[in-house]
Order: C-alpha cells, then sequence, then structure tokens
C-alpha cells in the first residue's frame, strides 16, 4: 500500500532537500544548469564502476538486490503458472499462442541473469528496459520486435508495490495503458484481444484453453483477473505518458505538489521547438522560456513542492529528445532524491546512459540484443 499523503511534514522535507543540497554541493552539481551535451548516452557516474556483489540466495532478496524493486505475489505465481504450460521454458510459454515472453526479472527466476551474466550493477537496471519506460515501470513482458509492445508493472514509489500492471508500444510514442490490476488479469485482457481478431479455427480452440486455464489456476492462488488497480490516491497530473504522478502532498498546508506554469500544449510546442534548433545553437537550445521553467521549478524544490521538478523530468523524458538529457538527469534525480525515491534516481541514471529505441534490449546477448 503507498504511503499517506501528508505523512512527512514541511520540516521534514526542509530537513530532507538540505541534505540532498549538501550532497550536490559537495558533488560540485548545480541542478538549475544544463551541460551543452546530447546524445542517447549521459555522461557517467560513479555506479558503473561498482563491484558486483554477492547474489542473495533468496530469489526475491536476489531480484530486489538487481532491479531495485520487490515483485508482487502475482509475480511468482504468474511464474509457476506458465510452469505449468511449460515446465522446460516458462518463459516462452505464451509466445506460440500470444507472440509473448517473460522478460526482465522473469530472467532471474529463469536462471539467465545472474550477477556473473553482467559486467556492472547497472546492466540490470538496463535489462529491457524500453525507450519510453520511466523508472516507475518495470517492464516483464515483451511482444513483438515490430512496434516494441510490451508489458510492465507500474508503481508511483520504489518502495511500495505496483498499483497496475501496464502497456506501451514504442513506435505509437510514450504513453502507458493501464491493463489490470495483476499479470493475470493482464494475460485475460491480452486473450481476448486475440480472439477478437484471430479467425483460425486451431489458433482460437488453444486460446479458449488458455483462458481456461489461467481462470482456473488464478482463482486457485486468489487473484482476481477483474482486478483494474491496487489502491491508489489520485495522481496530481497525469503527465504526458498519461499513467499519472502520485507525490505525498501534506493535506493542511497543500505543500508537496504545484503545476507547471504552462499548459501541456505549450511545453510540448516549447519543447518541439527547441528540438528543431541546431544541435550546437545553445543559445536556442537553452531558450530563456526553459532556462525561466527551471528556475520556477528550483524555486518549487526550495518550497517543498517537489512534484513539480518531478513532473517537469517526466514530461522531458517522455518528449523523447536526447538532446534535453541532462537536463532531466539532473532535475528528475534531484526531484526522487528529494522525495526519498533514490532507486528511481538511479534507474534513471542508468537508463539515460544507454536509451535506445530499439527492440534488442537484453543486457544477455552480446549485441545487445534480445536472446533467442
Amino acid at each position: 500500500m503507498l504511503r499517506e499523503q501528508g505523512e512527512s511534514s514541511p520540516g521534514t522535507r526542509h530537513e530532507e532537500k538540505q541534505k540532498v543540497d549538501d550532497r550536490l554541493e559537495v558533488t560540485g552539481t548545480d541542478v538549475a544548469s544544463a551541460p551543452d551535451n546530447s546524445g542517447s548516452q549521459t555522461a557517467g557516474d560513479e555506479s558503473d564502476a561498482e563491484e558486483m556483489p554477492e547474489s542473495p540466495e533468496d530469489v526475491r532478496e536476489s531480484i530486489k538486490q538487481k532491479f531495485l524493486v520487490e515483485m508482487p505475489r502475482d509475480f511468482y505465481d504468474f511464474w509457476e503458472f506458465c510452469k505449468s504450460l511449460n515446465k522446460h521454458k516458462p518463459e516462452d510459454a505464451l509466445y506460440d499462442t500470444l507472440g509473448l515472453r517473460l522478460v526482465g526479472p522473469f530472467d532471474v527466476l529463469a536462471r539467465k541473469l545472474t550477477n556473473s551474466s553482467v559486467k556492472k550493477p547497472d546492466d540490470f537496471l538496463r535489462h529491457w528496459r524500453y525507450y519510453y519506460d520511466p523508472p516507475e515501470m518495470q517492464t516483464v513482458v515483451r511482444g513483438d520486435d515490430e512496434t516494441m509492445y510490451h508489458l510492465g508493472y507500474f508503481r508511483d514509489d520504489p518502495n511500495e508495490m505496483p498499483v497496475f500492471v501496464a502497456s506501451n508500444a514504442v513506435a505509437d510514442g510514450c504513453q502507458i495503458t493501464k491493463v489490470a490490476g495483476n499479470l493475470f488479469g493482464a494475460l485475460r485482457k491480452e486473450i481476448s484481444k486475440a480472439l477478437k481478431d484471430c479467425t483460425d479455427t486451431k489458433a482460437r480452440s488453444a486460446l479458449r484453453k488458455l483462458n481456461g486455464a489461467l481462470v482456473e489456476f488464478a482463482e486457485e492462488k486468489r487473484h482476481s483477473i477483474t482486478e483494474a488497480s491496487k489502491k491508489r490516491p489520485a495522481p496530481q497530473s497525469a503527465t504526458f505518458h498519461r499513467a499519472g504522478l502520485v507525490v505525498p502532498v501534506d493535506k493542511r498546508t497543500d505543500v508537496g505538489y504545484r503545476p507547471l506554469p504552462m499548459s501541456e500544449r505549450q511545453l510540448k510546442f516549447m519543447l518541439t521547438q527547441i528540438s528543431k534548433c541546431k544541435e550546437n545553437d545553445a543559445e536556442n537550445m537553452l531558450s530563456d522560456d526553459l532556462q525561466n521553467l527551471v528556475t520556477r521549478v528550483n524555486i518549487a524544490n526550495d518550497e517543498c513542492d517537489y512534484g513539480m521538478g518531478l513532473e517537469f523530468g517526466i514530461d522531458l523524458f517522455c518528449f523523447g529528445d536526447p538532446r534535453f538529457h541532462p537536463t532531466i538527469l539532473m532535475q528528475t534525480t534531484l526531484a526522487y532524491q528529494l522525495l526519498n525515491r533514490e532507486a528511481f534516481a538511479r534507474i534513471l541514471k542508468a537508463h539515460l546512459r544507454r536509451r535506445l529505441k530499439t527492440a534488442d534490449l537484453s543486457v544477455l546477448s552480446s549485441r545487445g540484443g534480445r536472446t533467442p
């Protein structure tokens, strides 16, 4: 269950921000400025130099160590369901009927992804992380390579369990669509979609058989296939990806979030105009409007409305232009730190260092691509 809004007092958040500011001062980071560089890979940090730790024996702890978040109960039960369909390769159990494969943290259960199979800890955080996957989304199922459709858990806080299973198709943009409250409900919807488009008698029979097995297994494990979402506070903003943003807001003082000083349409227009500039045109790239917005975000941070900076960073991330990566790195990382969502900050850093718009995202392949 997510932390209740209003849990942190303004005084406590001021203390938290001072700690973050002290760290930034020590490292010489200016949160109000962006380096004059662009591209899909951002300058490295100390995390890439970390040595690989020993992997915990407990699989749940092993997954948390690698991906910095915990998986819910339905994740492990879903693996058992797929094992009942394909004992030797559960990760491929849904491929023949739906063209879906289990990936990401499931590769730990499949014993493919181990501490000896990667070079550094951040590789785990990039494993099957699609171009528009914010830190809040953890991909666990991949679809076709053409649209780069995939399913993943979406959570507002790395210290909490997911609030729903969501989907994204990279070819269609950054929109994240809520699918179901758990993987069993998500699979039920995938089967329903497939049945609508399927005319082959044999294929339809296989889909119905799969659906029957799914319903029976879900009922036995007490997972609702009709659950839309876990309990979640109303989002303060939809953000560009439409899945919503939730941050703690003090009920008495209304401190914690303030909206951006421009509409979504205005922000998209401004970012589009900047993107049209030549990459070496620093004067246009760092336009007065963008710098003014960064200043407003910093003022909001000073007044403990950390949600504004997070919304700004997420929107820049969703816009997708690599030239904004330095600004995203600074503003969004700071927001996550101020919100005590440090794991998301690390995930974002790792992703921006190697953010690829491709279907080949497995770190297990020598070419950085998908495993066969």
